[in-house]
């Protein structure tokens, strides 16, 4: 499921930038007229949400000179009381006198267009002016950042930072200076071009649809499989489909291994060896829920290479008891030999429904794709889909199959493949959006809720393993 919140922790050395020089800069002006007018007249600036995305413009605001007064975020009882020297309330939306609230820029940190749209218009009803929610204005304030920062020669690449950066984390955003950055420590196997044309700005990789928990409304459907929907792709198979895929494109800027839990596939330490070798790839991330230790070191070894981010998604209480240690066990490996990595814990996904089709209009449709916060590309089974619920839905018959819906890359030929390509990254919707919910705050469930019950077992020589004894099914 897409997250819609949670409490967020980064280890191995990494931290958020903020820069609090004196040294005001002043917002370039252009980037939206109700930012510029308020920077402009020096008006209080508050931030709704304190998550990743809000830190990050607090910081960009700071570096221009124009620091955040206070985070407005709904979870500031689980975040704590301060982000970055900047005070976490909830937000009191009626506390404002109306000559405060006329004159106080708010913008909208929230990821998910839909629900910061619908911030927006709540905030402005009750009389705020001066309210941002535009994901395009948010994007143009850290890149100006960075563009600043490089100016100056004060910009230091951090791949923790940068790969979460709004700029880069949708899909359907580039970042110039992020693209250049990969390409000059990481990629190799390109030409040495002023521009690349096609980049695909990050690739899920699913090698697996198996996983060790089983939460209520997954997003990888882990709550709608049978018996016989399990399955492991073979590293030679992985392997085949991805080196096709890159055969068709100038670049990608990461790709990102996933399952269910990828950890569990058999030849998960291969596959993460070998898609490192990779030409034209700059960045691997690793998703998992941590309930998986892998033996020996040689994994570890590779997820530490610096190209590599580690994610660890941490469900807390709903975490199987059984394997609640194995996370402990799992982020001590990582710090031991100093991967990269962050441990998210997560508070709500969005509910995306059943697989009913809801007989959108065309301009529905297309709403429910353009304000939609996981679009991923994933590659499953020799398919580029638009999501994991396109791809996995698909494949287990939830969704109709829609030919138009996903890039076939074993059947094409490298040209074909790259013009298919070209125009499936520009489509406005796909037909899998009209059986989905979208990004909608009015439908959220709570994060990893367990629909199978996990107990140990004692084995006839006296070990202990986890077992899933009953299913919702």
């Amino acid at each position: 499921m897409a997250i819609i919140h949670s409490k967020l922790r980064v280890r191995a050395g990494q931290a958020m930038l903020c820069d609090h020089s004196s040294m005001a800069r002043g917002v370039p002006l252009g980037i939206h007229p109700v930012l510029d007018r308020a920077v402009e007249h020096n008006n209080r600036i508050i931030l709704y949400g304190a998550g990743k995305i809000g830190q990050r413009i607090a910081a960009a605001l700071a570096w221009f000179g124009h620091p955040v007064s206070l985070f407005w975020d709904r979870h500031a009882d689980l975040l704590g009381p301060m982000r970055d020297g900047i005070a976490v309330v909830k937000p009191d939306v009626c506390g404002l006198s109306r000559q405060d609230r006329a004159n106080v820029l708010i913008i909208v940190t929230i990821f998910s267009e839909k629900v910061a749209e619908r911030l927006r218009d709540e905030l402005m009803q009750a009389g705020y002016a001066n309210v941002v929610s535009d994901r395009g204005v948010i994007t143009a304030l850290l890149k100006a950042e960075c563009e600043s920062r490089v100016q100056e020669g004060r910009f230091d690449f951090d791949l923790m930072r940068c790969h979460l950066c709004p700029a880069v984390s949708d899909v359907r955003s580039r970042c110039d200076i992020f693209d250049r950055e990969l390409r000059e420590r990481f990629v190799r196997g390109i030409d040495v071009l002023p521009r690349l044309d096609l980049v695909l700005p990050s690739v899920g990789v699913l090698i697996s649809n198996r996983c060790t928990m089983t939460c209520e409304g997954c997003n990888h459907l882990r709550d709608q499989y049978g018996p016989d929907d399990h399955r492991d792709l073979s590293a030679d198979q992985v392997l085949d489909d991805v080196k096709k895929l890159l055969s068709a494109v100038d670049l990608v800027n990461k790709l990102v291994l996933v399952g269910g839990e990828a950890l569990l596939h058999p030849q998960a330490e291969e596959i993460v060896d070998r898609l490192l070798g990779l030409p034209k790839v700059g960045m691997l991330q690793l998703i998992t829920n941590g309930t998986v230790v892998p033996k020996g070191r040689h994994l570890f070894e590779l997820l530490a290479n610096r190209r590599v981010i580690v994610e660890v998604s941490d469900y807390g209480e709903h975490v199987p008891k059984p394997l609640r240690s194995n996370i402990e066990r799992f982020t001590e490996r990582l710090d031991a030999h100093k991967v990269q990595y962050r441990q998210t814990k997560t508070l709500q996904w969005f509910d995306f429904g059943s697989f009913d089709d809801r007989d959108y209009s065309e301009d529905e449709v297309r709403d429910v794709y353009r304000t939609c916060c996981f679009v991923s590309h994933d590659l499953f089974d020799g398919r580029l889909y638009k999501c994991s619920r396109s791809a996995y839905g698909t494949v287990i018959g939830k969704l109709p199959e829609y030919p138009d819906d996903y890039v076939d890359v074993r059947r094409l030929d490298q040209l074909s493949l790259r013009a298919r390509l070209v125009e499936f990254l520009s489509v406005e919707y796909v037909q899998a959006c009209r059986h989905c919910n979208g990004a909608s705050a009015a439908c959220t469930i709570e994060a990893g809720k367990q629909v199978i019950t996990v107990k140990k077992r004692v084995t006839g020589r006296g070990e202990s393993r986890a077992v899933a004894l009953r299913g919702a099914r």
